[in-house]
């Protein structure tokens, strides 16, 4: 019983994150698409993608990897001293790689034109890439994390609004990065207050790279279907069409990021459970899963029959197309909640990355192509049909693996 409070408690911490980090977006963003206006919103939303392409770069997949090894050496304090030093190490070095990748993608597109949307988007990148959430996820303490996340978005959002005017654009990516830097600071200096400071050597640098190659493949891999979108789009397409889809999939990805939560709590307790007790793993999976697709498939439908409602209270006038790309791109929120438990929590928790590995990197190649091939024939509509696309190819893929192995949890049964 206190195990099942304790994970409903971090669900409760983890979703409250993240529905700040839904909500209070929402109070930027139709001031952000009223003061800009349609064009340089949209030049701000390819920074924005940049930014959340280069995070994943410099994050390296260790919110999974690290989690898991957290999640193993909870009471081993020289292994956990050692993990903490080759993640901390690892990142440092990304980050660089990270600065280097901003500098050369100035003048790439005309949406990150200028030094000063390249550099924003960078510590933008950074500050949310060095986040130590995977060392509160692991030992399943995220209060002090969550409530530092929660205020360092407020103070994000209040000097966005104070500061930001319309000839600001560029703006907005340093504002933004203000609330994360100071969780991030914080949050780092309470980590070391209970694992021992041990600077990194080059030896661990490679170790930690090593270690969280796989699943840094897997993040990358989903942000060639989910963050680089608009980024590839600003490629084929002016500002303003991009100011269109990126309203849309701000919104239908932000619904889908309430998912977050469940995962990042659940996934460290299913991860152990798959060694200690199998069929307790294997009953909080299907629970999880039967609430996920209640949620999402509701929420979808409501969203659907009330978009155009949303988006005039949202943007305003002038973003009447927003509506029918989140009518279209809605249906990717069941599809994600359902590769989310199938994949993340059940196949990583097994151990069996690469074939994970494989759907999601099969997907992301295969958007990447519809991205580039309907985007430049039919513009932000194509791309919202390449979204959808990719999410269901994953989860066919998915369900492809695990039933071959027999491994499906939906169909598995368990002892009472």
């Amino acid at each position: 019983m206190k195990k099942d409070q304790s994970l409903g408690k971090n669900i409760f911490l983890l979703f409250s994150v993240k529905m700040s980090g839904f909500l209070l977006p929402l109070v930027t963003l139709p001031y952000l698409a009223r003061v800009l206006g349609a064009e340089e919103f949209g030049r701000v939303a390819v920074a924005q993608s940049m930014a959340l392409v280069l995070s994943v770069l410099i994050e390296y997949g260790f919110s999974l990897s690290a989690t898991r090894d957290a999640a193993r050496y909870r009471n081993e304090p020289e292994k956990m001293a050692s993990l903490v030093s080759r993640v901390h190490g690892a990142k440092l070095f990304l980050s660089v790689v990270a600065l280097l990748a901003a500098t050369a993608s100035v003048e790439f597109v005309g949406g990150i034109s200028g030094v000063a949307f390249a550099t924003g988007a960078w510590i933008y990148a950074l500050v949310i890439g060095i986040s130590p959430i995977w060392y509160y996820q692991g030992i399943e303490k995220v209060k002090l994390f969550s409530m530092l996340d929660i205020a360092g978005k407020a103070i994000s959002v209040i000097l966005i609004i104070l500061s930001v005017r319309a000839e600001h654009a560029s703006w907005v990516l340093f504002f933004q990065s203000t609330g994360p830097a100071a969780t991030a600071v914080v949050s780092i200096f309470w980590l070391y207050r209970s694992v021992e400071f041990k600077m990194p050597r080059a030896s661990q640098v490679v170790a930690g790279l090593r270690e969280g190659a796989s699943m840094f493949v897997f993040r990358a891999a989903i942000s060639l279907y989910t963050l680089a979108n608009v980024f590839v789009l600003g490629v084929f397409v002016g500002p303003i069409q991009v100011a269109y889809f990126a309203g849309a999939e701000k919104l239908v990805r932000g619904a889908a990021s309430m998912i977050g939560p469940v995962s990042q709590a659940v996934y460290p307790r299913v991860a152990r459970l798959v060694f200690e007790d199998r069929p307790a793993a294997i009953r909080l999976v299907q629970k999880t899963m039967a609430g996920m697709l209640l949620g999402t498939t509701a929420a979808s439908i409501l969203v659907y029959a009330f978009s155009s409602e949303i988006t005039m209270l949202v943007f305003g006038a002038g973003y009447g197309p927003v509506a029918e790309m989140m009518r279209g791109m809605i249906w990717i929120v069941p599809l994600i909640a359902t590769g989310n438990v199938l994949g993340i929590q059940w196949m990583l928790a097994l151990k069996m990355d690469k074939e994970f590995n494989f759907a999601v990197i099969a997907a992301g190649v295969v958007n990447l192509v519809m991205a580039a091939l309907l985007s430049r024939e039919w513009g932000a509509k194509g791309m919202v049909m390449a979204c959808v696309l990719s999410e269901a190819m994953v989860v066919i893929l998915i369900l492809r693996v695990l039933l071959r192995k027999k491994a499906l949890p939906l169909t598995m049964k368990t002892s009472s």
